[in-house]
């Protein structure tokens, strides 16, 4: 899935194409779904990813997702108009997160994955691990760049969002401080190699993910 930061930038893409959308509720909403607690190795989620994130099971191997249903639950006009505007924004962010963690996982984690494990037939780290540390890595190395904004603005957050009732909300203030103390304590590795991502890229995918979303957004 894509990194707390590249949700969060995407959000900021949408933003200042988007200007009377709610941010601080866009916010909120793009990094809901990451809300589950994960076990020791960061595999499963309490509430599991079928529940915050849509997720099913495609064959014995590959889980996929089908963030249609959160839209027809939640943003079918004849829903999401009825709405606030600070529920409306959350929605769409929770929506949103879900389309850019689809994009990311067909357009770019999975060739790069197929690339990985054709290189070497013995890996000696999971591809998941592996990407992971590569896309936390440079979201400190963005923040060293251009401050930490929007982790600040995301700690500022303190609107209510106990409309939501997918799962129990509170996960999601959590949520959101152990992001803020993930962002602000001690940065990861900024001089290492990197196989797969460089700022470019990840750039280049945030681009292309917040198009995606602003295409089919309705205020």
């Amino acid at each position: 899935m894509a990194s707390w930061l590249t949700h969060l930038r995407v959000a900021e893409k949408i933003k200042q194409k988007v200007p009377e959308i709610d941010f601080s509720y866009l916010m909120i909403g793009s990094i809901a779904p990451d809300s589950g607690v994960p076990d020791e190795s960061q595999r499963n989620y309490t509430p599991s990813k079928e529940v915050t994130h849509c997720s099913y099971q495609k064959d014995n191997s590959i889980a996929d997702m089908d963030e249609s249903v959160f839209f027809d639950n939640y943003l079918v006009p004849e829903k999401i108009m009825a709405r606030s505007d600070s529920t409306r924004s959350f929605l769409w962010g929770y929506y949103f997160h879900l389309m850019t963690d689809k994009f990311w996982l067909e357009e770019y984690f999975r060739p790069f994955q197929i690339r990985y494990e054709s290189e070497s037939e013995n890996p000696d780290k999971d591809f998941v691990d592996f990407i992971r540390e590569e896309m936390f890595s440079l979201d400190f190395v963005y923040l060293k760049e251009k401050g930490s904004e929007l982790v600040d603005q995301l700690k500022s957050f303190d609107g209510n969002i106990n409309f939501f009732y997918e799962f129990d909300s509170d996960l999601i203030y959590e949520c959101k401080n152990r992001i803020v103390d993930f962002y602000s304590g001690e940065p990861l590795n900024l001089d290492r190699g990197y196989k797969y991502l460089n700022p470019q890229i990840v750039e280049e995918f945030i681009i292309k993910a917040s198009e995606k979303c602003i295409s089919i957004l309705v205020i």
